[in-house]
């Protein structure tokens, strides 16, 4: 489509406004997007399981960023009205970052004595906290209240808490991470729960009265390995491939090391696994 000068700009005007007006977020990343010079993330989509290739997203969610909008109201996805959420506030004291003394992080020597004089700081250790009901905050990233708290919301989950774990992640955990926009976050409901959707995403179930052994898949695991990540992939059909493991974590090199595994793949067993899951 060929559209003049003026009617361009026209267009990109109304795009920005509405990207303002949807998340502040938005707006931030696709700023930060133009100044970015890293190079784009690398697209491993290949691996992807047929289902995930198959997935297309929820059209009623879809819906759900334009009804931050002022005036646009929601007949779509069935909200509750809000007036009747059986809670007025939430009311908690929490801890202060000052509550307990910081020690070394020496996993491999924990500092033994040092660890025996760890006690509470003195002084005041909590906070009250009071979440209310409605808040008159117009922006979606600090709009903290139980008006939207308990109420559906896109799949990427609760604005605030999203845009706070992905700020500290970028900032604190990944910082150095060479693709544009940095690191990206996902909400679940805990290590199972994430572990269970990622191996879903990445893995074709394998069956063996059903499918030829060249189809199945793998994970590659520390040789001591947290169990419910085993029994959420054995169920699966994928094959289980322990990784020797040191002070610091997964071997690299050595015997029954990661190159070992891979170099000395027997494909009888299955295709070489493009999955590793590691906790040190």
């Amino acid at each position: 489509m060929l559209v003049n000068s003026s009617k361009h700009q026209e267009l990109q005007h109304i795009r920005l406004q509405i990207i303002l007006r949807l998340s502040p977020l938005a707006a931030s990343m696709e700023a930060s997007t133009i100044t970015d010079k890293r190079p784009e993330p690398i697209d491993l989509s290949h691996h992807y399981s047929k289902a995930t290739k198959n997935r297309n997203a929820s059209n009623i969610k879809d819906f759900y960023k334009y009804f931050t909008i002022p005036g646009i109201g929601n007949l779509a996805g069935g909200l509750p009205n809000n007036n009747y959420f059986p809670f007025d506030t939430l009311e908690a004291a929490a801890a202060l970052p000052q509550r307990f003394t910081p020690t070394p992080n020496k996993p491999v020597d924990p500092p033994t004595e040092l660890l025996s004089k760890t006690k509470l700081s003195d002084g005041f250790s909590s906070s009250h906290v009071v979440v209310p009901k409605l808040s008159n905050n117009l922006n979606p990233l600090r709009k903290i209240d139980l008006k939207t708290a308990l109420q559906y919301g896109t799949a990427q989950g609760y604005p605030p808490l999203y845009s706070y774990l992905r700020q500290f992640t970028i900032e604190n955990m990944h910082p150095n991470v060479p693709y544009a926009g940095g690191p990206e976050v996902i909400l679940t409901c805990g290590a199972t729960d994430g572990f269970s959707k990622a191996i879903e995403a990445l893995s074709n179930t394998w069956n063996e009265d059903r499918d030829w052994i060249g189809y199945k898949e793998g994970l590659l695991v520390e040789e001591f390995c947290y169990m419910n990540a085993i029994q959420a992939a054995r169920p699966r059909g994928l094959n289980i491939v322990p990784v020797a493991i040191d002070d610091e974590g997964m071997k690299a090199d050595d015997k029954g090391g990661l190159f070992d595994v891979l170099d000395n793949w027997d494909s009888s067993r299955g295709k070489r696994p493009h999955m590793i899951y590691t906790v040190t």
